[in-house]
């Protein structure tokens, strides 16, 4: 019995394709886990989120750690008053 001649015999297009398929696979899975340790990080606690503006004027959502009644929306100029409430974790 020889064992050195078993061999898996494919052509080059299964090779890349099984090479492209596995790297999407992997960018995939990096980039799912690498976002859900931002989104916890920036959500994980109160003080961060007191942070999250969103602009009435454009509804864009930015970040603003420097001031805590009135804030410049970086996208359009506008200013925007923080709401009475600012809980947005409605579970957890």
């Amino acid at each position: 019995m020889l064992y050195g001649n078993i061999m898996i015999k494919t052509d080059i297009t299964t090779l890349v394709f099984f090479y492209i398929l596995f790297s999407v696979i992997g960018i995939f899975i990096i980039w799912t886990i690498l976002g859900y340790k931002s989104m916890r990080g920036i959500l994980g606690n109160e003080k961060s989120t007191e942070q999250i503006w969103k602009c009435s004027i454009c509804f864009h959502t930015y970040i603003d750690s420097l001031h805590d009644d009135i804030s410049v929306c970086p996208l359009c100029g506008s200013y925007n008053k923080r709401p009475l409430t600012t809980n947005l974790r409605k579970h957890g």
